[in-house]
């Protein structure tokens, strides 16, 4: 009867002994392969002032002359700088722009993009977004024609902000044409609430990120909460954010209001106007979440009349990480951008004369 018992206890210590060495050895394996080092900090954000000043917000910006500088936990692509940080400069508008005279230079073709964080270009440099992007191209097709672009995008505005801007300072600027960049989290009238919203970028990656005491000591740890854990919680935030989208009529209608403002601004002034959807990148090759979304403002287009682009149709060879400016930040990245820049150019130059630009 004992050596039955010791060669039970036997057995315990050797299964519990070998699973020791192997969570040891596990723990020594993804140390050395950094494979969490992506997921150890968040991303900061850094607000420079110019020396002297301004230091307020602008009426249709952030503040004049700052920088906003941007700083990754790691450099995954080698994208940026030595201390794995973009630099995100304001002009006198407080736009991420260079500066632009309000009355229009002779024999320009201007181009106004309002919208938020992806036009605005969180995690790309300047010369890699797709507004910039687009006026590279424009200038390839249309050699004849003197091509500039103005950058109006604020992170963090919604379709009503972005109406604003357009009556309050963009139209001052005279563009030939306006193109809307929307994005499914432009419904939201307030994407700071607690409530369950479409706000994909801080509320996914936090579910799906969130640390524990476990994680912070347990490189397996680490990784099984955020694959497996980080997975189910955060296909439980989208189900609640398409909900919240789909239950809550009064979203879409504030976000109409503001698109109806921003036709009838274009149409008032007779200047063209080209809205294109941004897709948030996650299952862009399977069952995309946000299409209702998207679908809801195609239908808005085509009884208003007005040209609309859904990107999402263009990303369908990426799953949609792949796209992100980091594993931390789900902002598009420069290869996004680019596939953006060449499908809106691409829409353009089939009908050029209907935008205003002849060859």
């Amino acid at each position: 009867m004992v050596s039955v018992r010791r060669k039970r206890l036997f057995r315990i210590v050797a299964v519990l002994g070998a699973f020791s060495i192997c969570w040891v050895l596990g723990e020594v394996v993804l140390l050395l392969t950094g494979i969490n080092n992506n997921y150890r900090h968040p991303a900061t954000s850094e607000l420079i002032p110019r020396a002297g000043g301004p230091y307020e917000l602008a009426a249709c910006g952030h503040v004049p002359f700052a920088t906003i500088r941007i700083r990754y936990p790691t450099n995954p692509r080698g994208y940026f700088n030595a201390n794995n940080a973009i630099d995100h400069e304001m002009n006198s508008v407080g736009w991420r722009d260079d500066e632009h005279r309000r009355t229009r230079p002779e024999k320009t073709y201007r181009i106004l993009g309002i919208g938020d964080s992806y036009l605005f270009g969180q995690g790309v440099k300047a010369k890699d977004r797709c507004l910039t992007r687009l006026g590279d191209r424009l200038r390839d097709d249309f050699p004849s024609q003197q091509i500039e672009t103005i950058n109006s995008g604020q992170p963090g505005y919604n379709t009503v902000m972005e109406a604003r801007v357009l009556k309050e300072c963009g139209l001052s600027f005279h563009p030939n044409l306006v193109i809307l960049h929307f994005v499914p989290n432009d419904v939201e009238p307030d994407i700071y609430t607690k409530n369950a919203k479409v706000e994909f970028f801080t509320e996914f990656i936090t579910g799906s990120m969130s640390t524990d005491w476990m994680s912070q000591h347990s490189e397996i740890w680490a990784l099984l909460n955020r694959t497996i854990g980080g997975r189910i919680r955060g296909q439980a935030y989208i189900r609640d954010s398409i909900g919240s989208f789909q239950s809550a009529p009064e979203k879409w209608n504030a976000c109409r209001t503001g698109l109806d403002t921003i036709v009838q601004s274009c149409r008032d002034k007779k200047i063209p106007l080209l809205i294109v959807a941004f897709p948030f990148f996650y299952q862009l090759n399977a069952d995309y979440p946000f299409q209702p979304i998207h679908d809801r403002l195609r239908e808005y287009c085509t009884d208003a009349d007005v040209p609309f682009i859904d990107l999402r149709e263009h990303y369908r060879a990426y799953a949609g990480p792949e796209l992100w400016v980091h594993p931390t930040d789900q902002h598009p990245n420069e290869t996004a951008h680019r596939i953006a820049a060449d499908v809106i150019a691409d829409f353009i130059g089939q009908d050029a004369a209907k935008f205003g630009l002849t060859q």
